[in-house]
């Protein structure tokens, strides 16, 4: 499991914030300059589990250097040792075998190529209850001082029971969608020779969300969570062809709930009542320098998953850019003698008249070429 790097990018845009809307704050630079941020989290799935680790290049920045040459490991509380292998911008991996267990305690280890050394507190793998209901609504937003009104579906979930322990959940979205190449290609034109050809046309993509959402049940008279809301999505976004979500839920200590309900309120503050926005220390030291702040959490927890395709809205379809094209009233290669390598559909608009449409450009070609995939989600069904 790879875990998300949008967590590290709302970590690093909220670590320093140089003013609030109340007063402007100005740390000391000199001792804040070039920490670590540092991102982690243990399941019971099988591996690889990802930890993330970044360091920052200058107060106020959010451009990152990556730790490069660390040696990173996660032990347990029985004395195991599971070392991780570093794949990529920051990025290292347990073994593919390596699952977490329920009730035991984990603890992150980071040495640096300088020597210096990290490590976070020993954190518990917390069990967490099934997903009992994903849904979503269609509703219309209404409109605001600052944003119009919005249709679309809004989601929501529900856990079942648990136990008086479990008060505390994080979720985090992947959302599927489907997009279409704007034409049907029936013929390839090589410039010597024309090709039948049969070239998918309905692509799909898919996107970890950045928002992930918190609650409780502390103060709660029910020890479950009840239509809680989750992700909107706008029927003007990605509810033309097909649309899903596959949503992760975790459960959270009381200190990662705090530590994530203070990245909330840092990243979005309350315009009346604002706080001083302040740095975000978790449970990760540096312990060659207790003095050295370290950005960032590990968390452990059980993972419950559930996914929702939704039916499709209408959007009004736009006019696809595809750079130059070109209409010929023929396809005998004769006629394609002088044209460049091209996609013939032979469905063009109405309004551009009979004939036959030359495309050149890859993305209004090919799935792969606008960042999608030909291959459908596995949850979707086949009708829309």
């Amino acid at each position: 499991m790879q875990i998300n790097k949008n967590l590290i990018v709302a970590l690093i845009s909220i670590t320093f914030i140089m003013q609030s809307c109340i007063y402007e704050y100005f740390p000391q630079t000199d001792k804040y300059e070039k920490f670590l941020v540092v991102y982690g989290m243990i399941t019971t799935e099988n591996g690889p589990h990802e930890i993330t680790i970044y360091k920052n290049k200058q107060i106020g920045e959010n451009s990152l250097d990556s730790a490069v040459q660390a040696i990173v490991s996660i032990s347990d509380d029985a004395g195991n040792i599971i070392p991780l292998t570093e794949a990529d911008d920051g990025r290292f991996l347990t073994p593919q075998t390596f699952a977490g267990k329920i009730g035991t305690k984990y603890k992150l280890n980071i040495v640096l190529q300088d020597g210096k050394k990290y490590e976070s507190d020993y954190v518990e793998l917390l069990d967490v209850q099934a997903i009992s209901e994903l849904k979503a609504e269609q509703i219309t937003k209404q409109a605001a001082a600052t944003t119009n009104a919005d249709e679309g579906y809004q989601f929501y979930i529900s856990s079942g029971p648990g136990n008086s322990d479990q008060k505390y959940f994080k979720w985090e979205i992947d959302e599927d969608w489907e997009f279409d190449m704007p034409y049907i290609y029936d013929f390839y034109w090589d410039g010597k020779d024309l090709t039948s050809v049969s070239i998918p046309y309905q692509c799909y993509s898919q996107r970890h969300l950045r928002d992930f959402f918190i609650s409780t049940t502390n103060n709660s008279q029910i020890n479950y969570i009840s239509n809680y809301p989750l992700h909107f999505v706008s029927k003007y976004d990605k509810l033309k062809y097909g649309y899903g979500i596959r949503v992760r839920q975790y459960a959270l200590s009381e200190f990662s709930y705090s530590f994530w309900e203070n990245v909330i309120e840092n990243n979005n503050p309350n315009a009346i009542n604002s706080k001083q926005q302040y740095p975000l220390v978790g449970n990760i030291k540096c312990i060659s320098n207790p003095d050295e702040p370290v950005y960032g959490i590990l968390e452990a927890s059980a993972v419950k998953t559930k996914n929702l395709q939704v039916r499709v809205l209408y959007v009004a379809p736009q006019t696809a850019d595809c750079g130059i094209t070109k209409m010929v009233k023929s396809i005998d290669p004769q006629t394609l003698l002088l044209e460049p390598t091209s996609m013939i559909t032979s469905h063009p608009p109405l309004q551009w008249g009979t004939g036959f449409l030359l495309v050149r450009d890859p993305k209004c070609i090919y799935c792969e070429a606008s960042d999608g995939t030909t291959i459908r989600p596995v949850y979707w069904e086949n009708n829309k």
